[in-house]
């Protein structure tokens, strides 16, 4: 017992070593932020210039105002667009288990704040927003998946070491469904702007007379 809460331990000193440098400014007029009933999320992005290839990177600060402890799954992010609403959508944490199994949680006590990082780069079709009339990415959302019930998997997030993969039950696997919730962000302006490789092509078939 004494090992897996020296373990538990260490986990939470490194995760916290990692983020310690990271912060939000809450005067940024950018910042972003979600509340569903006693959870709230801020979230400020890394750059406000969005381009092919290139990742959507965001610090997130999330503060737990319930009586309970809750979780996320901080390494677990994805990103999408949504051309008709010119949106890019930043989704962290994890609503399905990835491959069934329990990925590292983060877990915040009541009254706790953390501040995290997060990424991902979303499938953004060059061609097409070089195009005329093409939907570039105006706009970045982000959503935060948490778990509220943590007592179904308390005794994996316990042994949790950053190494080893713990499968979840198929009771657990059902249960992550109800215990988890999803808080949505307010959508926040980003500009759009060719990466390098895309610049340089087109500056070479300018060059070139298109040959």
């Amino acid at each position: 017992m004494k090992s897996v809460r020296f373990s538990l331990a260490l986990t939470t000193l490194i995760a916290a070593a990692a983020v310690s440098a990271a912060s939000i400014d809450m005067n940024d007029p950018k910042r972003s932020l979600g509340r569903e009933d006693d959870v709230r999320v801020d979230a400020q992005l890394v750059r406000d210039v969005v381009s092919p290839g290139s990742p959507v990177g965001i610090t997130y600060q999330i503060e737990n105002l319930s009586d309970s402890s809750i979780a996320i799954a901080s390494k677990v992010a994805d990103a999408s667009y949504d051309e008709d609403s010119r949106t890019i959508s930043l989704h962290v944490g994890a609503e399905v288990p990835p491959d069934e199994f329990m990925p590292q949680m983060i877990v915040i006590a009541p009254g706790e704040k953390k501040v995290l990082q997060a990424g991902a780069t979303p499938s953004l079709r060059a061609a097409s927003v070089r195009a005329a009339f093409a939907a570039i990415p105006r706009f970045v959302q982000v959503k935060v998946a948490i778990l509220r019930d943590l007592r179904p998997f308390a005794k994996l997030i316990e042994k949790q070491d950053g190494r080893t993969k713990q499968r979840l039950t198929d009771e657990q696997f059902d249960q992550w469904f109800t215990s988890n919730d999803t808080i949505y962000l307010n959508t926040v302006p980003v500009r759009y702007e060719p990466n390098m490789s895309t610049t340089a092509a087109d500056a070479e078939k300018r060059t070139t007379g298109g040959l």
